[in-house]
């Protein structure tokens, strides 16, 4: 009797879930990790170590523009290499600056890329790494594509947020279709990650709110994320215990060199767990109107964080219960609930506190693109660790209820 090709297809996956590892997980994370105030002056023999012989530079234009990147220039020719600098990353990056990038990478023959700024200046550098070779549009890419590259790749953030020097991540607007292109892959992953807070002294109160809120959010989703493995729980953690001690502080006195210490290296950690164990609802919905309506990132995420705890709490009561934990407001006499709700609460006051938006009133957002917004939510890719499952409009409704700042009662 002759087998159909249904009992063949199902014969074969039987067969694959036997070699899937139970619980199994993979993690990857930089191969070199260096910290400390003024730690930038061991740049040079890094990159000697890595086997760099040119660099190019990928800076914020401000930022090399206030002279942040001076360090790094002169650790990079002290050591004996070449050095080419692209500082013409402007606001978050986009398919052209990223093809103006490629053209300084190909002219200097460089076989380094150093990415050093905030999250532009990262995701801009990694994007140039990786792509030079690939000539289609950028929505073209799929996740885990990208498995190997021909150059070096390191990042020096200058902000402590976006956590994009330990990740396997990077976010391009692509200007044709007018939305932002997560691509994800191994060879995003820089060989080389090199935290200075004495770079981060500088940064105004308002970006340093706000990138420590995008910190705070990729804490939370991967603590709660589908795809959660307990090295990644562990790293999401420990960045929300330091975090809620560290980012009042960082706000109210930029020139605290310990506070800006803890606040890089929580974001490093709070990198770590969402580039192993993915991100959720709140990104989804960030990237569709941070592209739309040229809202910050970490405003954004600080906007939304809170509604989408408490959509998404019916399902993960419990993780959110730990939350509330790693914040520090968790009491014995409550119930699973109360500290869930404690949690949800403390972030939403957390922004109240920072001075950050906590509604999209004022940013141009009409009901009228809210549909729009919502499919183009269920399309992106961080949408696959969210913890809770979501129609399009289940989001309509959540973006509703920012748009007018009215918070919820209960699990909505």
């Amino acid at each position: 009797m002759p087998v159909s090709t249904a009992d063949i297809a199902s014969i074969v996956n039987q067969t694959l879930k036997q070699y899937r590892p139970y619980k199994g997980f993979a993690f990857r994370s930089p191969a070199i990790t260096v910290t400390g105030g003024y730690c930038v002056n061991q740049l040079g023999d890094i990159l000697q170590e890595l086997g760099a012989t040119h660099v190019l530079l990928v800076a914020d234009k401000m930022v090399w523009q206030l002279g942040l990147v001076s360090g790094c220039e002169a650790a990079i020719t002290t050591a004996g290499l070449g050095l080419t600098v692209f500082s013409d990353v402007e606001g978050e990056p986009d398919s052209a600056m990223i093809a103006q990038g490629l053209a300084a990478l190909k002219t200097s023959e460089a076989d380094f890329v150093l990415g050093v700024g905030g999250g532009s200046a990262l995701d801009a550098a990694k994007a140039i790494a990786v792509i030079g070779d690939y000539q289609g549009p950028l929505a073209d890419f799929k996740v885990g594509g990208l498995a190997s590259r021909r150059v070096g790749l390191g990042a020096i953030p200058t902000t402590a947020g976006t956590g994009s020097e330990v990740t396997d991540i990077t976010v391009i607007k692509d200007l044709v279709y007018n939305i932002k292109v997560p691509i994800k892959g191994p060879a995003l992953v820089p060989d080389m990650a090199l935290l200075d807070p004495a770079l981060m002294l500088g940064v105004p109160a308002g970006i340093t709110a706000a990138t420590g809120v995008d910190t705070l959010t990729h804490a939370v989703e991967a603590y709660v994320s589908r795809q959660v493995n307990p090295l990644s729980k562990a790293y999401a953690y420990h960045a929300m215990e330091t975090l809620i001690r560290a980012l009042p502080v960082a706000v109210g006195c930029g020139e605290d060199m310990d506070m800006r210490y803890d606040m890089a290296v929580s974001a490093y950690k709070a990198g770590l767990a969402f580039s192993n164990a993915g991100l959720g609802l709140t990104h989804a919905i960030a990237h569709q109107i941070g592209s739309r309506y040229h809202i910050p990132h970490g405003v954004a995420n600080a906007i939304l964080l809170p509604y989408v705890m408490a959509f998404n709490a019916l399902c993960c009561e419990a993780g959110y219960a730990e939350v509330a934990s790693a914040l520090g407001v968790s009491r014995e006499s409550m119930t699973q609930r109360e500290r869930c709700n404690a949690a949800i609460t403390a972030v939403r006051q957390l922004v109240i506190d920072l001075g950050l938006p906590t509604s999209l009133a004022g940013f141009g957002v009409v009901e009228h693109d809210l549909p729009q917004l919502a499919e183009q939510a269920m399309q992106d890719i961080c949408l696959i660790g969210n913890p809770r499952q979501v129609t399009p409009v289940q989001i309509v409704t959540l973006l509703e209820q920012v748009l007018s700042g009215e918070f919820p009662e209960g699990y909505c």
